[in-house]
């Protein structure tokens, strides 16, 4: 899964689903409109102040610097207009520039902040914190989505489940720093090895799973994540991979019903090979 780009929304924009919000501009004009009625009630001084957090209101809609300080700009002068029109005195021009610039200078680097940090956030939430693949949240997300998707397309998806034979005796021998970095060589390899639409997801230990959008010949993707596994683990005879693999919708019509039966194919998979394996040895 590739990493979202930073939401370019001010705060307060809808991202809940429930619809976009008034466009900046317009909001921006209702607030203009709002800050020139007080400051010509008020009049002068008065006016311009209570208006004052118009000013910052307007400014905070602005996703750039350059924005903000249009925004803020026109209620500014708007509100000084309005306020002088009563014929009472303004204050001095100087703090009449400086209060709501800095004022509104400070307002949109805080929420600057406040995005990047939700946006950290749902990065964060949305992450395996080890290897930066999706989470099992995140593959479950992308997964109905797809199979909405390919529902109506008409199309097939497949998910292949995987974990690494041998991961134990790795972490025993060479100790858990070595098993953390085999996880992210993984991640990395098949990411490097899949298509941009592909979603790769650790969904903890040495578990992974591949949800592959419009795949046409999903053995020859198993064949690309086996492979991956094998050039990420080379140096490392222990380590192998196990796969399991289930299409949509020959196999379920569900990401919980596709990701069990890829399961069940995994532990056969790992049966046959330790059955291969005591046979040798009882050679």
């Amino acid at each position: 899964m590739r990493r979202r780009g930073n939401d370019p929304r001010p705060l307060g924009e809808s991202s809940d689903g429930r619809g976009p919000a008034a466009p900046a501009p317009v909001r921006v004009a209702l607030l203009t409109l709002l800050a020139v009625l007080i400051a010509r009630l008020m009049g002068g001084a008065n006016g311009f102040w209570l208006a004052l957090p118009a000013v910052l209101l307007a400014a905070e809609r602005g996703a750039t610097a350059g924005r903000a300080m249009v925004f803020g700009g026109v209620v500014l002068l708007a509100t000084a207009a309005a306020a002088a029109s009563t014929g009472e005195a303004l204050p001095p021009l100087w703090l009449m520039l400086i209060v709501p610039g800095a004022s509104a200078a400070m307002l949109h680097r805080l929420a600057g902040r406040l995005r990047r940090e939700r946006d950290a956030m749902e990065e964060a939430a949305h992450r395996d914190p080890l290897t930066g693949l999706a989470n099992r949240r995140q593959l479950l997300l992308v997964a109905r989505h797809e199979i909405a998707r390919h529902r109506r397309a008409g199309e097939r998806l497949a998910v292949v489940m995987l974990d690494l034979d041998g991961f134990k005796r790795l972490n025993d021998r060479y100790g858990h720093p070595a098993g953390d970095r085999m996880l992210c060589d993984v991640g990395e390899a098949l990411r490097a090895a899949l298509r941009a639409q592909d979603t790769v997801a650790r969904l903890g230990g040495d578990e992974f799973c591949v949800i592959a959008p419009a795949t046409v010949d999903p053995r020859t993707l198993a064949a690309k994540v086996a492979a991956a596994v094998a050039q990420a683990s080379r140096g490392h005879a222990e380590i192998r991979a196990s796969l399991g693999l289930a299409v949509y919708p020959e196999d379920g019509v569900t990401i919980e019903q596709l990701t069990r039966a890829a399961d069940e194919r995994l532990l056969s998979a790992k049966r046959r090979r330790q059955g291969a394996g005591r046979r040798r040895v009882a050679a």
